[in-house]
């Protein structure tokens, strides 16, 4: 009975923050999305999309580079839910448009992606 009751600690350690939504301003931008680890280790040299899928696949989150050549980290809008869908894989090395939550922390920038799609050709 008393090992029950150390190993749920664990589990409810936590529990007080799973689904806070991000605090931050709600954004649409477009840009280019890849691996974080290929465009900032070679930023002037394009990554194949199975090469950036390789990399997400390994854990490097995804790499938002806009227009203006401001960059931000992707992550999950919804707690516990990847980011990632097959659909979104296939947008790799490509131009989207990402609306979510920006937050901006010491140097970080991250959106909390609520919604991704292939951008809009001009």
């Amino acid at each position: 009975m008393l090992i029950f009751a150390w190993l749920a600690i664990p589990a409810f350690a936590d529990s007080d923050r799973k689904g806070e939504p991000a605090k931050g301003k709600e954004v649409t931008i477009t840009g280019q999305v890849t691996c974080t680890f290929c465009k900032l280790s070679n930023p002037n040299k394009p990554c194949s999309p199975g090469c950036c899928e390789r990399c997400i696949k390994a854990g490097d989150p995804p790499l938002l580079t806009a227009k203006d050549s401001t960059q931000y980290i992707l992550l999950t809008g919804e707690h516990e839910v990847p980011l990632m869908t097959p659909e979104r894989y296939a947008m790799l090395g490509g131009m989207v448009t990402v609306t979510g939550i920006l937050v901006k922390g010491k140097g970080v920038q991250v959106i909390y992606v609520d919604k991704m799609e292939k951008a809009a050709k001009k």
